[in-house]
Protein backbone atom coordinates (compact mmCIF):
# COMPACT_ATOMS: atom_id res chain seq x y z
CA UNK A 1 0.00 0.00 0.00
CA UNK A 2 2.76 3.01 0.97
CA UNK A 3 4.39 1.73 -2.18
CA UNK A 4 0.97 2.39 -4.23
CA UNK A 5 0.82 5.65 -2.61
CA UNK A 6 4.00 6.71 -3.19
CA UNK A 7 3.86 5.73 -7.01
CA UNK A 8 0.37 7.56 -7.25
CA UNK A 9 1.92 11.13 -5.72
CA UNK A 10 4.98 11.10 -7.98
CA UNK A 11 2.83 10.26 -11.37
CA UNK A 12 1.03 13.32 -10.02
CA UNK A 13 3.30 15.73 -9.68
CA UNK A 14 5.48 14.54 -12.52
CA UNK A 15 2.06 14.32 -14.91
CA UNK A 16 0.88 11.80 -16.79
CA UNK A 17 2.64 11.50 -20.65
CA UNK A 18 -1.10 12.71 -21.89
CA UNK A 19 -0.86 15.59 -19.83
CA UNK A 20 2.20 16.71 -21.20
CA UNK A 21 0.58 19.16 -23.74
CA UNK A 22 -1.78 20.29 -21.13
CA UNK A 23 0.15 23.59 -19.66
CA UNK A 24 -0.56 26.97 -18.02
CA UNK A 25 0.71 29.77 -18.97
CA UNK A 26 1.62 31.92 -16.19
CA UNK A 27 2.13 35.75 -15.94
CA UNK A 28 5.44 37.81 -13.81
CA UNK A 29 6.79 40.84 -13.41
CA UNK A 30 10.48 40.60 -14.45
CA UNK A 31 12.57 39.67 -12.22
CA UNK A 32 15.87 40.77 -11.93
CA UNK A 33 19.00 38.85 -11.75
CA UNK A 34 17.42 36.17 -13.74
CA UNK A 35 16.35 35.24 -17.43
CA UNK A 36 12.84 34.05 -18.09
CA UNK A 37 14.60 30.63 -18.78
CA UNK A 38 16.28 30.93 -15.41
CA UNK A 39 13.66 31.12 -13.40
CA UNK A 40 11.42 27.88 -15.72
CA UNK A 41 14.32 25.96 -14.33
CA UNK A 42 14.39 26.76 -11.56
CA UNK A 43 10.71 27.13 -11.08
CA UNK A 44 10.98 22.88 -12.01
CA UNK A 45 13.83 22.14 -10.10
CA UNK A 46 11.01 23.57 -7.01
CA UNK A 47 8.90 21.24 -8.57
CA UNK A 48 11.38 18.24 -8.99
CA UNK A 49 12.04 18.57 -5.15
CA UNK A 50 9.23 17.79 -3.93
CA UNK A 51 8.85 14.01 -2.17
CA UNK A 52 5.91 11.78 -0.57
CA UNK A 53 7.77 12.15 2.44
CA UNK A 54 8.32 16.21 1.95
CA UNK A 55 4.78 15.94 1.92
CA UNK A 56 3.51 13.69 4.49
CA UNK A 57 6.08 16.12 7.02
CA UNK A 58 4.90 19.19 5.80
CA UNK A 59 1.00 19.66 5.81
CA UNK A 60 0.67 23.07 5.86
CA UNK A 61 2.26 23.51 2.37
CA UNK A 62 0.83 20.37 1.18
CA UNK A 63 -2.50 22.25 -0.89
CA UNK A 64 -0.27 24.39 -2.76
CA UNK A 65 2.14 21.53 -3.65
CA UNK A 66 -0.93 19.56 -4.64
CA UNK A 67 -2.05 22.30 -6.97
CA UNK A 68 1.56 21.81 -8.61
CA UNK A 69 0.01 18.42 -9.78
CA UNK A 70 -0.47 17.39 -13.38
CA UNK A 71 0.07 20.19 -15.70
CA UNK A 72 3.05 22.23 -17.09
CA UNK A 73 3.88 25.95 -16.33
CA UNK A 74 5.15 27.75 -18.28
CA UNK A 75 6.70 31.29 -17.62
CA UNK A 76 6.35 34.38 -19.24
CA UNK A 77 8.17 37.75 -18.21
CA UNK A 78 6.56 41.22 -18.20
CA UNK A 79 8.13 44.27 -18.13
CA UNK A 80 4.71 46.22 -16.89
CA UNK A 81 1.97 45.71 -14.93
CA UNK A 82 -0.24 46.79 -18.36
CA UNK A 83 1.46 44.59 -20.78
CA UNK A 84 0.91 41.65 -18.49
CA UNK A 85 -2.44 42.43 -18.29
CA UNK A 86 -3.17 42.67 -21.75
CA UNK A 87 -1.48 39.06 -22.44
CA UNK A 88 -4.20 37.65 -19.52
CA UNK A 89 -7.08 39.80 -21.47
CA UNK A 90 -5.51 38.15 -24.79
CA UNK A 91 -5.37 34.98 -24.10
CA UNK A 92 -1.42 34.50 -24.18
CA UNK A 93 -1.45 33.94 -20.13
CA UNK A 94 -3.80 31.75 -18.31
CA UNK A 95 -2.98 33.28 -15.17
CA UNK A 96 -0.78 36.39 -13.42
CA UNK A 97 0.85 36.39 -9.83
CA UNK A 98 0.83 39.74 -8.04
CA UNK A 99 1.60 40.61 -4.78
CA UNK A 100 -1.38 40.25 -2.29
CA UNK A 101 -1.85 44.36 -2.38
CA UNK A 102 -1.88 44.37 -6.01
CA UNK A 103 -4.06 41.77 -7.06
CA UNK A 104 -6.28 43.44 -4.67
CA UNK A 105 -5.87 46.53 -6.58
CA UNK A 106 -6.53 45.19 -9.82
CA UNK A 107 -9.68 43.45 -8.69
CA UNK A 108 -11.10 47.08 -7.14
CA UNK A 109 -10.15 48.64 -10.81
CA UNK A 110 -11.55 45.95 -13.25
CA UNK A 111 -14.38 43.82 -12.12
CA UNK A 112 -13.45 41.48 -15.11
CA UNK A 113 -10.86 39.67 -12.90
CA UNK A 114 -11.25 37.47 -10.37
CA UNK A 115 -8.94 36.21 -7.62
CA UNK A 116 -8.26 32.17 -6.99
CA UNK A 117 -5.45 31.78 -4.81
CA UNK A 118 -3.90 32.97 -2.21
CA UNK A 119 -0.15 31.25 -1.52
CA UNK A 120 1.52 32.24 2.40
CA UNK A 121 4.91 29.83 1.86
CA UNK A 122 6.96 32.98 2.06
CA UNK A 123 7.61 36.27 3.54
CA UNK A 124 8.63 38.66 0.92
CA UNK A 125 9.95 42.23 1.62
CA UNK A 126 10.42 45.12 -0.57
CA UNK A 127 13.47 47.59 -0.36
CA UNK A 128 15.22 50.18 -2.39
CA UNK A 129 18.47 49.68 -4.53
CA UNK A 130 21.47 51.72 -4.91
CA UNK A 131 24.86 50.68 -7.16
CA UNK A 132 27.07 49.05 -4.53
CA UNK A 133 28.72 52.54 -4.67
CA UNK A 134 26.54 54.28 -2.70
CA UNK A 135 26.92 52.73 0.76
CA UNK A 136 26.92 56.06 2.61
CA UNK A 137 23.48 56.88 1.08
CA UNK A 138 22.18 53.59 1.75
CA UNK A 139 22.89 54.08 5.26
CA UNK A 140 21.65 57.09 5.62
CA UNK A 141 17.81 55.38 4.10
CA UNK A 142 18.28 52.82 6.47
CA UNK A 143 18.66 55.21 9.78
CA UNK A 144 15.35 57.15 8.76
CA UNK A 145 13.59 54.11 7.58
CA UNK A 146 14.38 52.62 10.98
CA UNK A 147 13.28 55.34 12.75
CA UNK A 148 10.16 55.36 10.50
CA UNK A 149 9.13 52.24 11.73
CA UNK A 150 9.77 52.62 15.12
CA UNK A 151 7.80 55.82 15.79
CA UNK A 152 4.87 54.38 13.61
CA UNK A 153 5.49 57.12 10.79
CA UNK A 154 5.35 53.78 7.91
CA UNK A 155 2.17 51.91 9.74
CA UNK A 156 0.12 55.32 9.31
CA UNK A 157 1.59 56.22 5.37
CA UNK A 158 0.74 52.26 4.94
CA UNK A 159 -3.07 53.34 5.98
CA UNK A 160 -3.19 56.18 4.00
CA UNK A 161 -1.83 54.96 0.56
CA UNK A 162 -2.23 51.02 1.01
CA UNK A 163 -5.45 50.15 3.03
CA UNK A 164 -7.43 53.36 2.20
CA UNK A 165 -6.82 52.83 -1.76
CA UNK A 166 -7.82 49.51 -1.72
CA UNK A 167 -10.96 50.02 0.02
CA UNK A 168 -11.78 52.95 -2.55
CA UNK A 169 -10.75 55.91 -1.93
CA UNK A 170 -8.84 57.68 -4.97
CA UNK A 171 -4.92 57.79 -4.83
CA UNK A 172 -3.22 61.01 -4.99
CA UNK A 173 0.25 62.42 -6.14
CA UNK A 174 2.45 62.88 -3.75
CA UNK A 175 4.50 66.40 -3.56
CA UNK A 176 7.91 66.11 -1.93
CA UNK A 177 9.04 69.05 -0.15
CA UNK A 178 11.57 71.19 -1.84
CA UNK A 179 15.02 72.61 -0.13
CA UNK A 180 16.97 75.09 -1.68
CA UNK A 181 20.46 74.30 -2.39
CA UNK A 182 19.88 70.90 -0.89
CA UNK A 183 21.58 67.89 -2.62
CA UNK A 184 18.31 66.11 -5.19
CA UNK A 185 18.44 62.34 -5.24
CA UNK A 186 16.94 61.09 -8.40
CA UNK A 187 14.04 58.16 -7.73
CA UNK A 188 13.17 55.37 -10.28
CA UNK A 189 9.46 54.95 -10.44
CA UNK A 190 7.99 51.65 -12.39
CA UNK A 191 4.37 52.52 -12.06
CA UNK A 192 4.04 48.75 -11.55
CA UNK A 193 2.73 47.75 -8.10
CA UNK A 194 0.06 50.02 -7.05
CA UNK A 195 -1.16 51.01 -4.67
CA UNK A 196 2.91 50.91 -3.65
CA UNK A 197 4.60 52.24 -6.77
CA UNK A 198 2.09 53.54 -9.14
CA UNK A 199 0.73 56.76 -10.48
CA UNK A 200 -2.32 59.21 -9.83
CA UNK A 201 -4.48 60.36 -12.05
CA UNK A 202 -2.88 63.31 -13.22
CA UNK A 203 -0.15 61.47 -14.60
CA UNK A 204 2.57 61.83 -11.04
CA UNK A 205 3.96 59.59 -8.80
CA UNK A 206 1.74 57.96 -5.82
CA UNK A 207 1.50 55.61 -3.70
CA UNK A 208 2.90 54.33 -0.15
CA UNK A 209 6.60 54.31 -1.23
CA UNK A 210 6.32 57.97 -3.08
CA UNK A 211 5.02 58.74 0.32
CA UNK A 212 7.55 57.48 2.43
CA UNK A 213 10.35 58.31 -0.13
CA UNK A 214 9.18 62.06 0.55
CA UNK A 215 9.40 61.96 4.39
CA UNK A 216 12.83 60.35 3.91
CA UNK A 217 14.12 63.55 1.86
CA UNK A 218 12.25 65.72 4.51
CA UNK A 219 13.75 64.22 7.70
CA UNK A 220 17.55 64.13 5.23
CA UNK A 221 16.94 67.70 4.11
CA UNK A 222 17.29 66.67 1.05
CA UNK A 223 15.37 67.14 -2.32
CA UNK A 224 13.74 63.71 -3.97
CA UNK A 225 13.07 64.07 -7.67
CA UNK A 226 11.05 60.93 -9.40
CA UNK A 227 11.91 59.39 -13.32
CA UNK A 228 9.56 56.86 -14.72
CA UNK A 229 11.12 53.24 -15.52
CA UNK A 230 9.74 49.97 -16.79
CA UNK A 231 10.04 47.38 -14.35
CA UNK A 232 12.51 45.44 -16.77
CA UNK A 233 14.79 48.59 -16.74
CA UNK A 234 15.62 48.95 -12.60
CA UNK A 235 19.18 47.75 -12.42
CA UNK A 236 19.77 49.64 -15.70
CA UNK A 237 18.30 53.22 -14.30
CA UNK A 238 20.95 52.82 -10.78
CA UNK A 239 24.17 51.00 -13.05
CA UNK A 240 23.57 54.03 -15.42
CA UNK A 241 23.58 56.77 -12.70
CA UNK A 242 20.67 58.00 -14.02
CA UNK A 243 18.84 57.04 -10.83
CA UNK A 244 19.88 57.84 -7.31
CA UNK A 245 17.92 55.07 -5.88
CA UNK A 246 15.22 52.34 -7.51
CA UNK A 247 11.99 51.08 -5.62
CA UNK A 248 11.07 48.11 -6.13
CA UNK A 249 13.29 45.16 -5.02
CA UNK A 250 11.65 42.29 -3.41
CA UNK A 251 13.53 39.83 -1.24
CA UNK A 252 12.06 36.81 0.19
CA UNK A 253 12.63 34.35 3.13
CA UNK A 254 11.13 30.82 3.31
CA UNK A 255 9.24 29.76 6.67
CA UNK A 256 10.55 26.91 7.03
CA UNK A 257 14.58 26.66 8.15
CA UNK A 258 16.98 23.95 6.40
CA UNK A 259 13.88 22.88 4.13
CA UNK A 260 15.11 21.65 0.42
CA UNK A 261 11.95 22.37 -1.35
CA UNK A 262 11.00 25.81 0.69
CA UNK A 263 14.39 26.45 -0.25
CA UNK A 264 13.96 25.99 -3.89
CA UNK A 265 11.18 27.97 -4.48
CA UNK A 266 12.01 31.22 -1.93
CA UNK A 267 15.46 30.72 -4.54
CA UNK A 268 12.58 31.99 -7.47
CA UNK A 269 11.84 35.34 -5.67
CA UNK A 270 15.30 36.95 -5.54
CA UNK A 271 14.98 40.26 -7.42
CA UNK A 272 18.23 41.25 -6.83
CA UNK A 273 21.12 41.55 -9.47
CA UNK A 274 24.65 41.56 -9.03
CA UNK A 275 26.04 45.24 -8.25
CA UNK A 276 23.27 46.58 -6.59
CA UNK A 277 22.70 46.84 -2.63
CA UNK A 278 19.27 47.44 -0.83
CA UNK A 279 18.31 49.07 2.25
CA UNK A 280 16.59 47.97 5.28
CA UNK A 281 13.19 46.57 4.11
CA UNK A 282 10.28 49.09 4.41
CA UNK A 283 7.39 46.94 3.67
CA UNK A 284 5.98 43.21 3.92
CA UNK A 285 3.75 40.67 3.43
CA UNK A 286 3.23 36.74 2.96
CA UNK A 287 0.85 36.23 0.00
CA UNK A 288 0.77 36.87 -3.41
CA UNK A 289 -2.51 36.35 -5.50
CA UNK A 290 -2.89 34.89 -8.80
CA UNK A 291 -5.26 36.93 -11.38
CA UNK A 292 -7.92 35.00 -13.69
CA UNK A 293 -9.39 36.64 -16.18
CA UNK A 294 -13.63 35.29 -15.19
CA UNK A 295 -14.92 31.95 -16.00
CA UNK A 296 -11.28 30.33 -17.19
CA UNK A 297 -10.09 27.20 -16.20
CA UNK A 298 -6.06 27.36 -14.38
CA UNK A 299 -3.63 26.72 -12.44
CA UNK A 300 -5.21 27.37 -8.90
CA UNK A 301 -8.89 26.99 -9.28
CA UNK A 302 -9.18 24.68 -6.41
CA UNK A 303 -7.99 27.41 -4.35
CA UNK A 304 -10.18 30.13 -4.95
CA UNK A 305 -10.25 32.21 -1.53
CA UNK A 306 -13.47 33.47 0.41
Amino acid sequence: MKKLLTIFILTALCGSPSAADDKVDIGFLSYLGTTEAKFQTDFDDFRNSITPEYLKENSRVRPFITALAGRRRVIHFYNSLMTMLMGLRSGKVDEIILPEFTGRYVLKMNSQHELKFTSSMLTSRLSFAFNDGREKLKAEFDEVITAMKNDGTLSSLEDEYINAVIAGKNAKSVKPQYFENAQTITIAVTGDIPPIDMFAGDGKPAGYSTAVLAEIGKRLGKNIKFMSVNTGARSQAISSERADVVFWYRTTESPLDNDPASKAYEKLFQDKPQGVILSVPYYEWDRDLVIKVKETTGFFDMFKRH
